[in-house]
């Protein structure tokens, strides 16, 4: 009996066929094999992803889409029944192919795959410390006289709602304090070696039930935060946090996505625009992603980078939008995205603007 459609995709890794056809992926992410896409030119940075969980590739520029029978007849200018056969033919008499032969699927195995210890989430001695710290820190906010008086004034000054604030987790540190590294599951690197936590806005990076990391806007003397040119820096971040895309764990898929430089700018963003476009951070002008997260944006059709106006954010923006037409500069008009609320901009319409603008893509 000649072998269906179904029962052939059953028994064909796209990710080995795509691999005969193209070489080995540039890039490898979870159950995500990335190309660059042979449909159109694409050579800066690979474009195709292919997913071998699902069985589907897709190009996030020229938008081909489909599964094994949809890259056969891209690929050789077959039609449908021309692929079938061909794969029948491959499968042969057995019923499997040696070259396309599909691995047992991930979700059946006992055990995932161990990460790369780039994409590893924090120790979970260092998630239970940070998670304590975070309680004490959110108490403070809301219960502290610290907290109350410069907590609060600062995070409903930038434009933030109760509800925002909540719903991220926000909490305020109101002194300086040690912890020791193994209290963190850290090893010290010698008797004097502690873990820093500064009096300030505390931050919370935490990906559904993973806490990545915890990043303090320092405050200083005055109830004030600190600007740039002190000892410590304007930002504190407990050592042993491991860097990733804040927001993650609330991105709708929307056609678009606004990429903000600071986590402040981004909450601000999510909640005038959300219902416009998804919003993430990756918390610094210089900042990079590992590889866990490209996944995350690779269906966007647009990444707005709103970053700051300042060289450090043009110079963050350009060299984000280097790697792929869809990563495109649109700075705020003054400032930061806070910067430009607090003047009366009106951060929502800019947001309609940046959701409209995509709409033509569909057309494409």
């Amino acid at each position: 009996m000649l072998l269906s459609k179904e029962e052939i995709k059953e028994r064909i890794d796209i990710g080995k066929l795509v691999e005969s056809d193209l070489g080995p992926p540039v890039r490898e992410s979870g159950d995500w094999q990335l190309y660059f896409c042979p449909f159109h030119p694409n050579s800066r940075t690979p474009a195709l992803g292919v997913n071998v969980e699902t069985g589907t590739f897709k190009c996030f520029s020229c938008q081909e889409q489909g599964d094994i029978f949809t890259w056969r007849m891209l690929r050789e200018g077959e039609d449908f029944k021309q692929a079938l056969a061909w794969f029948r033919q491959e499968l042969g008499d057995n019923g499997h192919s040696q070259r396309f032969r599909k691995k047992k699927s991930r979700l059946t195995r006992n055990q995932p795959p161990r990460p790369s210890r780039q994409d590893e989430p924090p120790s979970v001695k260092w998630q239970q410390r940070g998670h304590q710290f975070l309680d004490y820190a959110q108490d403070q906010l809301w219960r502290g006289d610290e907290g109350l008086q410069y907590g609060l004034d600062e995070l409903f000054g930038r434009g933030l709602n109760a509800e925002t604030i909540v719903t991220w987790g926000l909490g305020f540190n109101p002194t300086w304090q040690s912890d020791h590294p193994e209290k963190w599951g850290l090893t010290p690197k010698d008797d004097d070696d502690k873990i820093w936590l500064a009096r300030g806005l505390v931050i919370p990076c935490q990906i559904d039930e993973t806490l990545w990391y915890l990043k303090v806007r320092v405050f200083g003397k005055a109830g004030k935060p600190v600007r740039g040119d002190t000892n410590y820096g304007k930002y504190n971040q407990p050592k042993g946090g491991k860097g990733a895309l804040f927001g993650a764990g609330h991105l709708q898929r929307k056609p678009g996505l606004l990429l903000a430089e600071s986590e402040l700018d981004m909450l601000l963003a999510w909640q005038e625009g959300r219902d416009f476009l998804d919003v993430a951070s990756l918390g610094g002008a210089g900042k990079r992603l590992n590889e866990r997260w490209i996944p995350h944006l690779l269906a966007y059709r647009a990444i707005y980078l709103a970053y700051d106006r300042d060289k450090a954010g043009r110079d963050g923006a350009q060299k984000l939008s280097m790697l792929s037409q869809r990563l495109l500069p649109w700075p705020p008009p003054m400032g930061d995205l806070c910067d430009f609320h607090r003047s009366g901009g009106d951060l929502r319409e800019m947001m309609a603007k940046m959701h409209d603008n995509i709409i033509p893509a569909k057309c494409q």
